[in-house]
Parts: C-alpha cells; sequence; structure tokens
C-alpha cells in the first residue's frame, strides 16, 4: 500500500494501531523520520493495551528514528528504556540499549544490558526487523564489553564460542579482529 492509501485509510480510521504502524513503516522507508515518529507515537499510545507487539516494535523503531536525527542520545536511550519497562521478557531494546552504550564507550553499561537480554526468553520475531538479529547478537555485545571491564579471558572465551557458530560474515570478521587483539595482551 502507498502513503496516499495509507493516508486516506488513516482518516477514517486514525486510531487504529496497526495502521499508524504501517503509516510510520512507510514514512521510515522514505527517510522522512520526523513523520515516521509520530505514527510510531500513535501506535505505541493507541495500542497500549492492545497490540504489545506493535507497540515495542514502535518504541524500538522511534530509538533508531531519533537516533538517525544525532544529539538526541537521552531520547534514544528513553524509547528503549520505555520499550524494555512495557515487555521485560524481550530481547530487543536490551541489544539495542548494549550497542547504544557500546557505541558511547559506556562498556558497564553495555555489558549489564547485554547480560540483561541474555536472560529473556526466546519469543517470536516482532512484526518489524529492529535490528537484532538473535541470541548471539547479544553474546557477542557481551563478549566485546567484557575485556573493557576487566574481564578479558571471559570475553576470549565467549569469543571463541562465538567463532565456533554458523555466523553471519559482519559479526565472523568483527570475531576474528577481537580475537586478534586480545591474543596480543593475553
Amino acid at each position: 500500500m502507498n502513503i496516499e492509501d495509507l493516508i486516506i485509510e488513516l482518516s477514517h480510521k486514525p486510531f487504529d494501531p496497526e495502521l499508524n504502524f504501517k503509516t510510520a513503516v512507510k514514512y521510515e522507508e522514505m527517510n522522512q523520520t520526523a513523520s515516521a515518529v509520530s505514527f510510531y507515537l500513535r501506535c505505541a499510545e493507541y495500542g497500549y493495551d492492545k497490540t504489545p507487539a506493535l507497540v515495542y516494535a514502535s518504541l524500538c523503531k522511534l530509538a533508531h528514528c531519533f537516533e538517525d536525527q544525532k544529539d538526541r542520545a537521552w531520547t534514544v536511550s528513553n524509547c528503549l528504556l520505555q520499550a524494555t519497562a512495557y515487555l521485560p521478557y524481550r530481547p530487543e531494546a536490551y541489544f539495542l540499549l548494549s550497542r547504544f552504550y557500546e557505541n558511547a564507550a559506556q562498556w558497564q553499561e553495555c555489558y549489564t544490558w547485554a547480560e540483561m537480554g541474555l536472560r529473556t526468553e526466546s519469543l517470536p520475531d516482532l512484526p518489524i526487523n529492529v535490528g537484532y538479529e538473535g541470541r548471539y547478537s547479544l553474546e557477542f555485545q557481551k563478549a566485546i564489553s567484557a575485556y573493557w571491564v576487566g574481564r578479558p579471558k571471559e570475553s576470549q572465551e565467549m569469543l571463541i564460542r562465538l567463532s565456533q557458530m554458523d555466523l553471519p560474515v559482519s559479526y565472523q570478521k568483527a570475531i576474528e579482529d577481537n580475537l586478534g587483539r586480545l591474543s596480543a595482551v593475553l
């Protein structure tokens, strides 16, 4: 469905969380993040009691939209914290928080959020990809941050275990690079 059709349908059903979500996704695909933010917020508000997976995905996608706008670190982390509070048993927001703190070189926070995410349940996928690729993503976050919080042996053991898994090339390369750096200091 194109954006014009979505807007017309929304004029008839403005409080429909699924329709607001679809509109947000379409705007995000068009790189119109300000408009996407508006509709993700509407989905989160109108779907709070009815569509938990859409609300949670909207909060994660809101973080992504604000991250693209730069200098919105507090807003990004707030969206992700709201997602973890809303559905604390889902792993995606924990991963996104861990990666957020990795990018800020706040290693203890990166490690802690990865560890918390590893304690969540394995659940069906969200209706949209929010950047979480699977449990190994959290394991990788924990492994790389372990080195920086004074646990180089733990980091090495986790990276070796990850290196034996069939992972995407980007992860394989990052694991190899980190193992190389670790072997120089251990």
